[in-house]
């Protein structure tokens, strides 16, 4: 069997598997900014229990300067970091999209070659009873 339209089914099935890929790199992405945001999370946890300690007894006003800017910074660092989160949270859904698109291109291509196989089959069966028919009628008159 010959399907004249396998090179477009290979093109479609390269295109999904590129997209899949790249579907599975921003996911990739997104895990790691999301552990970027889980380390800046437990690293203002410490500092503020740290500016806590400090704060008990005698108070230096350098510590307790750098300590506020740290955790401001921290604290813009999370902004930061959660915008950039939810991008690339929109950034693999459009991934997620493309590839759904990408798979119903190809599943069409496969029907499409399953139902020309069928097809075949059936005009192979088909020929194949009419020269059985043919065989049976030549013997009935030859009898």
């Amino acid at each position: 069997m010959s399907f004249k339209f396998q090179p477009i089914l290979n093109l479609r099935k390269h295109h999904e598997d590129n997209c899949r890929t790249r579907l599975k790199e921003e996911q990739t992405k997104l895990r790691q900014i999301e552990g970027e945001l889980t380390v800046i999370e437990a690293t203002k946890k410490r500092q503020e229990a740290e500016a806590e300690q400090l704060a008990i007894g005698a108070v230096k006003m350098e510590y307790l300067l750098s300590g506020s800017e740290y955790l401001e910074y921290l604290r813009r660092k999370r902004e930061e970091t959660k915008a950039r989160r939810a991008c690339q949270e929109e950034v693999v859904e459009q991934a997620r999209v493309i590839l759904v698109q990408a798979r119903k291109e190809t599943k069409v291509m496969e029907k499409l070659k399953e139902k020309k196989a069928r097809e075949e089959v059936e005009a192979g069966l088909r020929q194949e009873q009419k020269n059985l028919d043919e065989i049976g009628i030549i013997q009935i008159y030859h009898s």
